[in-house]
């Protein structure tokens, strides 16, 4: 037989069905680029903000050039699978000669500049001003973990393709945590994986034309990769062990230089804590993460030491021992019941001199005031990260001595000192509530840490409840801490601690109605803020079943309720409440009013009552065990103390006696209060770590 007929016998037996096989991942890119073509073609997009200024004008241009791309990638991979089933080739490896070793290095060092600038084309509109100083670093961090990637797997195109995905997955994952709350992915969101994806559902994931053309330019590259071969970097046994020694020393080169030493901090890198966003932005999405991971681990303070925590303590009880001479106000009453909401993403709005709405958002709230303490709050997050907020009420310690760390994810290795604890001391039960997922912020492991008796979740409890927008709204959640009460046994004291779920992000719920507009903002996100204050008028609904249940109560009650933080809605709103073009520049005054929520307690018989008072979240437990007849830890009473010369402080600054904010990478801080947040520091850093504490003074060792 003819060379000629056995070429034509091997085509036919070529199954048709290979081919279209093979054109499938074209076809699927092709479809996605196609679906998404108007964030290409039309003049106002979603992405017309967040755009690297040159190409913004050079999208139609990039669409085609997309296409095109994909279509000869995938005829490029039918080709060479064709003649791959026809004769097969013997296998090659990337390294061996000297010039394979070059190209090899070359063609990583290519993709790494490449994968660079697609994770920033996605996130990052402040490229094309970035310093080229910054663009290197990011070049060097990408091409240092595919170096790490190649060498572990022994594969210049295994390699190649799994970084190629990993750096898209990355980019895109950050885009959407930061459209999604206002705060960029961080390392400390890896430990929250269960938390995200239990609220997952609830988003809407909206790419930006920058992230479909980095999707499809990746597909690209990940098939030039499996077109080339290259499967194996070297041979023999001895060059296997080899490639994967060089990743592991890739790797602890890479933790030691980064985690281990100021390199990025040397380079200039420096964090802004309470707008992560801008870290990236100005270093790079790569620079700014690993900078906030290197700020996720628990720092001993310069001046932490056995002896210095001894005198801080001994300083502070003698401050006590003072105060009680002169007399205890024995008409505190000591409450049969003490309920504390922290109510999801609860805040007033109406402190921003720019907003004007239709109606009252809060009218009940604001009519409070028989038996009555409410004021700003302010915490140490926006836009997300609940648990920090809840972790300063409970606990006392502020976020300052870490403020880019979830405490509960990442620092909570013992049991804690906390309210609950302190209350169960006294002969209270203390409950836990969550209408949501109990593995969320990692509250399963905490909460047995903090001295909670019991954890009803929506894994063993609220079924069936009412829902708004899918979450148990907050009608149904005051409904369930009434029948607790109603419930439980005659004269037993009883603390709950309740995190409600209601007004979660985000606000773009079609079938929830708003009731709320607002005046004089045509902005993008109009619907979301309306939808937002619409959820608190519901909130102020239930606070008012609340209030008047335990009105009719003859179990004493005292009731603290809060916000944990401001919502995420889009800075179009923030600049409109605000009357500023940007919030790149603002205020110190007014970065702490973002981070302001609100705050009111209430008893059913007669406490003093006061307005307009400004708290922050970790005095807010000691405060309200002031009003009490019950023993406060010494802790407590050092919160108090330094609370005449801090009235109120989160992680970033404070505000002091006149409500002027400062931050505390402000110069010029007077010689008291720095001394104050040092050994503030000190104690926070102690009662976290030490396993040998003052029990006596951070707890109540004998039921009192």
């Amino acid at each position: 037989m003819s060379e000629h007929m056995e070429q034509k016998s091997e085509i036919a037996h070529v199954n048709p069905l290979f081919f279209i096989l093979r054109l499938i991942p074209t076809a699927a890119v092709l479809a996605i680029l196609f679906y998404f073509r108007d964030l290409f073609f039309s003049a106002d997009t979603l992405s017309t903000v967040q755009v690297i200024v040159p190409l913004e004008s050079c999208r139609e241009a990039v669409f085609v050039f997309l296409v095109v791309l994909t279509v000869l990638v995938g005829f490029d991979g039918i080709r060479v699978a064709y003649f791959s089933r026809r004769k097969k080739k013997e296998e090659r490896y990337a390294f061996g000669s000297p010039l394979k070793t070059s190209v090899s290095f070359l063609v990583i060092f290519a993709n790494a500049a490449l994968s660079f600038f697609e994770i920033e084309l996605i996130n990052n509109y402040y490229l094309y001003s970035m310093e080229t100083r910054y663009i290197w670093l990011g070049i060097f961090i990408t091409l240092a973990i595919y170096l790490m990637l190649v060498f572990i797997v022994n594969s210049v195109s295994l390699g190649m393709i799994v970084g190629n995905c990993f750096f898209f997955a990355w980019g895109a994952a950050n885009y959407f945590v930061q459209q999604f709350r206002g705060v960029p992915l961080q390392f400390i969101d890896l430990a929250s994986f269960q938390t995200a994806l239990n609220v997952s559902g609830n988003y809407s994931y909206e790419p930006n034309w920058e992230m479909v053309a980095c999707l499809a330019l990746t597909c690209a590259v990940c098939g030039l990769f499996i077109h080339a071969g290259y499967w194996h970097n070297f041979r023999r046994i001895p060059g296997k062990i080899a490639s994967r020694a060089v990743s592991v020393a890739i790797v602890a080169g890479f933790v030691g230089l980064l985690f281990h030493t100021d390199f990025l901090t040397d380079q200039g890198i420096w964090l802004r804590d309470w707008q992560p966003w801008y870290t990236y932005r100005l270093f790079g999405m790569e620079s700014g993460f690993l900078a906030f991971a290197r700020a996720s681990f628990p720092k001993a303070p310069d001046t932490y030491s056995s002896d210095t925590v001894s005198r801080i303590i001994s300083t502070s009880e003698k401050k006590t021992d003072k105060t009680a001479e002169e007399g205890v106000d024995s008409s505190k009453v000591v409450p049969e019941n003490i309920i504390c909401i922290m109510d999801e993403a609860f805040s007033d709005l109406s402190i921003y001199p720019g907003l004007q709405t239709s109606t009252d958002v809060m009218p009940f709230i604001n009519s409070m005031s028989d038996n009555t303490q409410e004021g700003r709050l302010l915490v140490s997050v926006k836009g997300g990260t609940t648990a920090n907020t809840e972790y300063e009420f409970l606990t006392g310690n502020s976020c300052v001595l870490s403020p880019s760390t979830v405490v509960y994810n990442s620092f909570i290795k013992q049991d804690q000192y906390s309210l609950a604890r302190t209350l169960s001391a006294q002969g209270y039960t203390v409950t836990a509530m969550h209408p949501y997922y109990k593995n969320g912020w990692n509250r399963e492991f905490v909460y047995p840490r903090m001295g909670f008796d019991d954890f009803l979740s929506l894994d063993n409890y609220f079924d069936g409840d009412e829902l708004v927008r899918g979450f148990v709204s907050d009608m149904a959640d005051v409904r369930e801490i009434e029948k607790r009460t109603e419930e439980k046994k005659a004269g037993q004291k009883s603390f709950i601690f309740n995190v409600t779920m209601q007004n979660h992000s985000e606000y773009k719920t079609p079938a929830f109605q708003s009731t709320v507009s607002v005046l004089g903002f045509d902005g993008a996100n109009k619907g979301q803020a309306e939808q937002y204050l619409s959820l608190i008028q519901l909130t102020d609904k239930a606070v008012e079943q609340l209030i008047n249940y335990y009105s009719q109560s003859d179990q004493k009650t005292l009731i603290c309720f809060w916000g944990d933080h401001q919502p995420q809605i889009g800075d179009d709103f923030w600049e409109y409440c605000l009357g500023t073009d940007s919030l790149d520049d603002l205020t110190a005054d007014q970065e702490e009013m973002m981070y302001t929520t609100r705050y009111f307690i209430w008893a059913n018989y007669d406490i003093p009552g006061a307005k307009d008072q400004t708290l922050s979240a970790n005095y807010l437990s000691s405060y309200l065990l002031s009003l009490t007849g019950l023993q406060p830890t010494g802790y407590n009473d050092y919160l108090m103390q330094q609370r005449e010369d801090i009235p109120a402080m989160n992680a970033y600054g404070y505000l002091d006696s006149d409500g002027e904010a400062h931050l505390w990478s402000d110069e010029g801080l007077g010689q008291t209060i720095q001394d104050d947040i040092e050994n503030y520091k000190c104690l926070i850093y102690d009662e976290l770590t030490n396993h040998n504490r003052d029990a006596d003074f951070y707890g109540i060792t004998d039921n009192g």
